[in-house]
């Protein structure tokens, strides 16, 4: 059903506040292997690399890829019903993880929770701001991405009180099915998230795209044909076909080939230096291809090159067929810095994620029981911080143009000297008192990030604008961060020197953050302009 503007009072909210849920579900199936790391080590001989790598890049990959074409139907198609079947897509494939017995079959589980997650936030993004006027755009999407943080203390509550439960209730011999703690869990949140995927799609009406702005756009015709040529922009030998049909001239093709050779030898490169920093326990095959072994780094290194090269193909594609689009992100310059402040923020953030609890067992005692402790202060602090970074970013652009941004570097450079010294002492009260303030600026620069990249686009390719935002966020973020963070930690043989690196990217940050603040408003008043010249 089709409504032709937003509807005001509490309906809006109630959508807002639906959202934020289904984005706390997001991040619940994401982010429970957090808790569960210890028992995944130990069940499965996982490395802390592998534990980085299910963390992030397996499913990173997948998500700011399928995050491409997944946004251009929910530009094009109903966005609510893109969302209430990604939903459903990733709640069943997380409750599958639990069925896993090895690494390979937990790592293609969360391929298909990454897939499945990338229809969420382009789809969310774009109805809400179908929703809420502009004045409270950045306090919509920062509830909204509240859930978050909601979601992952969820998950390390959740996570860790089932398999405790669980354990202490059916000792392995007479478990139901044979299943242990971690597998309970996987299933226990999991299966939910298929009741709600049914309560958003019968109850959330789809408005109509930029009819509270007074530019209303009825969508693709083609939705679906728009979305399948998206993807396939992003592999060859179908990137190479798609710029041909584009009208792309060779000099672009070859540039795209070696663009191709370039990424497939610094990869091959990075991947000799890391396995030979390993000790041989360490790099140990996954699996085998005839006499190759595949190793870990291999894995991790492959999936950012195909990750790299299909953001190449992309950005080619984008600027042969829509010019516009092409214009106002890529050709921004305070939108890509934008793009990668989020990203090197997030590298941070979802390393910290990754491996907090594992860092807590090793160096501070902790039990299962404490998952509930971190879990909340993760849900309070986290949902606070970006709440409260939305109401003070959008005050702070009624007094400036930039304002957003400068709330944003503010938070980003506390956050990081409150980080530092948080994983320096050895007390766990203090480390959760630090915890709670590190986390609380750490996620202030959420809300006004975003509202800020929505600011850069037309009503028409707001679900793009967000895709490219959490290309940043995943690729640079969670695709690196967390096995970065595991990396070190094989190398080194110290978490908590792996985890230092965590804040070396802050000072990049703010400097992203202060010159796109620079030159937001040219940004802005190019989007007015044309924004006027195709009514």
């Amino acid at each position: 059903m089709m409504e032709n503007d937003a509807r005001p009072g509490g309906y809006r909210w109630y959508v807002l506040g639906l959202f934020t849920i289904v984005y706390a579900f997001n991040f619940i199936d994401r982010q429970i292997v957090t808790i569960l790391a210890p028992y995944l080590k130990a069940d499965l001989g996982l490395t802390d690399a592998q534990i980085g790598l299910l963390f992030g890049t397996a499913f990173a990959l997948f998500y700011a890829l399928f995050g491409l074409p997944l946004a251009r139907l929910a530009d094009g198609w109903h966005r609510v019903r893109t969302l209430s079947i990604g939903l459903g897509l990733w709640s069943a494939m997380t409750a599958v993880s639990g069925t896993a017995g090895n690494f390979g079959q937990l790592a293609l589980a969360r391929v298909g929770v990454g897939i499945g997650e990338a229809s969420a936030s382009p789809s969310a993004f774009s109805i809400l701001q179908d929703y809420f006027p502009k004045a409270q755009r950045a306090t919509a999407l920062a509830v909204y991405s509240s859930g978050i943080y909601l979601g992952a203390g969820a998950s390390l509550m959740i996570g860790g009180h089932v398999v405790a439960t669980w354990d202490r209730l059916f000792p392995a011999s007479t478990a139901p099915f044979g299943l242990v703690g971690w597998q309970a869990a996987y299933m226990a949140v999991g299966l939910p998230g298929l009741l709600l995927a049914l309560l958003v799609v019968t109850t959330v009406r789809e408005p109509v795209r930029g009819a509270i702005d007074g530019h209303p756009h009825p969508g693709d015709p083609h939705p679906f044909r728009a979305a399948f040529r998206e993807l396939g922009t992003l592999f060859p030998p179908f990137s190479i076909l798609t710029l041909r049909r584009l009208g792309a001239r060779p000099a672009a093709i070859r540039t795209n080939l070696l663009m191709l050779a370039a990424i497939v030898f610094i990869a091959i490169v990075i991947v000799w230096i890391t396995d030979g920093l390993l000790a041989p326990a360490k790099r140990a095959a996954i699996f085998r291809i005839g006499d190759t072994a595949i190793t870990t780094n291999m894995v991790q290194w492959t999936a950012i090159a195909i990750g790299a090269y299909a953001v190449v193909s992309w950005i080619q594609s984008v600027r042969l067929r829509d010019p516009t689009t092409a214009a106002l992100m890529i050709g921004s310059p305070s939108f890509v810095a934008v793009a990668l402040a989020g990203g090197l923020l997030s590298f941070g953030s979802y390393g910290l994620s990754a491996f907090i609890y594992l860092y807590g067992t090793t160096y501070l005692g902790m039990q299962p029981a404490d998952g509930f402790t971190i879990g909340a202060i993760a849900a309070v602090a986290g949902g606070l911080g970006t709440m409260l970074g939305g109401v003070i970013a959008d005050a702070a652009r009624r007094r400036h143009p930039a304002g957003r941004l400068y709330v944003a570097a503010s938070a980003a450079a506390v956050s990081g000297v409150l980080t530092i010294v948080q994983y320096m002492v050895v007390d766990l009260t203090t480390f959760y008192i630090l915890n709670f303030a590190a986390t609380l600026c750490l996620t202030m620069w959420l809300g006004p990030t975003f509202a800020t990249g929505q600011d850069h686009v037309l009503p028409r390719m707001r679900g793009t604008a967000t895709a490219v935002q959490f290309l940043g966020i995943n690729l640079i973020g969670l695709g690196l961060g967390p096995y970065w963070i595991g990396l070190v930690s094989d190398i080194t043989g110290s978490l908590r020197v792996a985890i230092m690196t965590a804040v070396v990217p802050i000072p990049i940050v703010i400097a992203l953050f202060l010159f796109a603040a620079r030159r937001l408003p040219a940004a802005e008043a190019r989007v007015a302009n044309l924004a006027a010249a195709t009514r």
